[in-house]
Parts: structure tokens; sequence; C-alpha cells
């Protein structure tokens, strides 16, 4: 397909402009899309405007969904028209770890956005194995959130909720409001959500949360202690905050089980009383990390979609703005500097 598209590209830090550039070309294996929504992550906003991107100049954009309008001369697996979203870990499918197919914790991974073109453009083009349909019943809006659904259910996956207990979700951002609706799924009888942001706690709530804490204006240790009389059994920690870390141990019963979702930029210094906790209470903590595993991309991916498609998991509940291409750099600048309060950001390329 020739001709050029509109794209947002960062050419270096803080550095991002709207341009024209040609329409990418593709190979016998790979996927021409028409983007019609793109979510900005939370990891975006670093790599434009603090620690930087992989190189330069790139068209972030991992979040999204489109429709096929080219493919290449092997691929078989869709055709144009096709409505799709995109798995944007590409694994390198030699290393250990991906020949026992565990493809999120590849050694030498990329990922559509970061280390090659993404979708924060009119066009972009991706590997058939990673492009996945999606029903007529699934809308574009809701179908840009299934990549950030699917972190939430492969953590939960790995802290065994059992019917009857208690989750607390720390972090009520976007990754957040779709992993307490998870744990509904998997079985929690009571979900604690915590926040500092009362509009998030309130949306918490109507998302499915059986108990909203504003961990500013209440002990929340002392308060979930009291609610659950030992702590909860699974906590879920994702605001990527050294404080709420600490927080999310100290909030477990003895033999609880934590999951570190959320990515700090930080250390983690652990108080006496927490490395006590953990030691006397034979606290499990677990890391979780992307959301792919063998057959590629993996069961998050197939339970998202299914569960969407079904509307038993909500995203544009979360989306708070939806924005042009021309608006990516100033939102990627306030959502930096904290000047424009958001939850979750899509990007419109749909007429």
């Amino acid at each position: 397909m020739d001709g050029k598209m509109k794209a947002a590209i960062l050419y270096s830090l803080k550095n991002i402009k709207v341009d024209w550039c040609k329409i990418p070309t593709f190979k016998d294996n790979e996927v021409l899309i028409k983007v019609k929504y793109a979510g900005i992550c939370g990891s975006d906003v670093p790599r434009a405007m603090i620690t930087g991107a992989r190189k330069y100049p790139l068209i972030l954009g991992h979040e999204f969904s489109g429709e096929v309008v080219e493919t290449g001369a092997k691929v078989t697996k869709v055709k144009p028209n096709d409505r799709v979203v995109v798995a944007p870990l590409i694994p390198c499918k030699k290393c250990h770890y991906c020949k026992i197919g565990l493809f999120g914790i590849c050694e030498h991974y990329n990922i559509i956005g970061t280390g090659s073109n993404g979708a924060f453009a009119e066009y972009v083009v991706v590997p058939e194995d990673n492009v996945l349909k999606i029903n007529d019943s699934l809308d574009f809006i809701s179908a840009a959130g299934v990549e950030p659904a699917t972190i939430g259910y492969h953590a939960l996956q790995k802290v065994n909720i059992k019917p009857g207990e208690t989750v607390v979700i720390v972090g009520c951002g976007a990754i957040g409001q779709l992993t307490l609706q998870w744990a509904k799924t998997f079985g929690a009888s009571t979900i604690i959500a915590v926040d500092i942001s009362d509009e998030k706690l309130d949306l918490a709530r109507k998302l499915g949360a059986d108990i909203t804490i504003n961990s500013i204006k209440i002990d929340v240790v002392k308060r979930i202690r009291e609610i659950t009389s030992a702590g909860a059994d699974v906590v879920v920690e994702t605001a990527g905050s050294a404080i709420a870390q600490q927080q999310a141990i100290l909030l477990t019963r003895k033999k609880g089980r934590v999951v570190f979702i959320g990515i700090s930029h930080n250390g983690l210094h652990l108080a006496e009383k927490t490395v006590e906790h953990i030691l006397r209470g034979e606290i499990s903590i677990q890391g979780s990390w992307n959301s792919y595993t063998a057959p590629y991309p993996g069961i998050a991916w197939k339970a998202t979609i299914d569960f969407m498609t079904r509307g038993l998991i909500k995203f544009k509940d979360i989306v708070s703005h939806i924005i042009t291409i021309e608006d990516v750099g100033y939102y990627l600048k306030g959502m930096s500097e904290q000047t424009i309060p958001y939850n979750k950001v899509l990007i419109s390329f749909d007429e």
C-alpha cells in the first residue's frame, strides 16, 4: 500500500511531533493494520518524557485495536477487513525461556511500540503470529483494552484465589481497575480497593469493589486488619509505588500471598516490622511480568478477549479521555507533569 500516514513520532526525549511519513511496507509473514484506537500506557510516559526510549526516532503505542488492510503472501490466519487486536511482545523463540513456553520473560524480546514502530500512527505493521481476531460484537474501544487487561489476569493466575477469599487491590489506575474485575471472576468474595484518589475509588466501586479505602485519609493497614480480623488472603500491588509495595506486604494475613505488578523505578527498603511479617507470617511474594505463555500469546489473551466480548470485563468505563493524534505530545507532557487528571487515555483514528 503506497502513500503517507500521520504518526506521532518521538524524535528524542520530550520531543514528540506529529508528522507525515510513509505507510510502512510489510514482509510475507506480516500484516498491515489500520489502527482504530491506541491506548497511552503508563510506561509510555517515562519512555517519552523521563527515562527515554530504546531507539529514536520511534512511534510509540502497544495497546491497540484495528482492522487488517493488507497481508503478506504467506499470511493465512487473517485477511483484509478482519477486526483484530495485537499482542505486542515479539519473543526471540530461541532463548531458554521461549523454548519452555515462558514467552513473557524472554531474554531477547521486542515489543511493538518500544523496540520497533507502534500504533501512535494511522497504520502499523506486525507479524502474523501477533494478530488475534475479535468478534464483531467487541467494539474497537473495548478491544484497545485487551492488552492491559491481560496483565491483571496473568498476575492473578499466580496467587490461586479461592472462593471466599478477600483480595486487596492497591492502586486503582487502569491496571488496578481491570485487575479487580478479574479478582471477582476468579472467585474472590470480598474485594477491597485502595488508592489516594476518591474519584478512582468511586470508579472501583462501580467496577466491583466491595470496600474502598483512601490510604491518605485512613491508616490502611489498621483498617484492613479490622475488616478482615487477620489481614487479606491476597494483595495485588498495581500502583508501582515503594510505599504501596511495603503496605501490600503488611496487609496480608499469615500465609497470605502478595503479587507485585506495578513498577516503582525505585529500590524497596523493607522496615524491620515488614521483614518480621514476611518471616513469621510465611508470606509469599510473587512478581508478575507481561502476560505471555504457550501456546503464544497464551491463556490470558484468550480469556480476556472472551470475557470482554461477553461484557464481563469492562474497559470503556475506565477510559477518561479520547484524543486525536495531534494531542499526543500535549497529553504525554501533562501526564508526566501530573497537570492532567486522567485514568485511561485513548488515541482515536476511527472516522
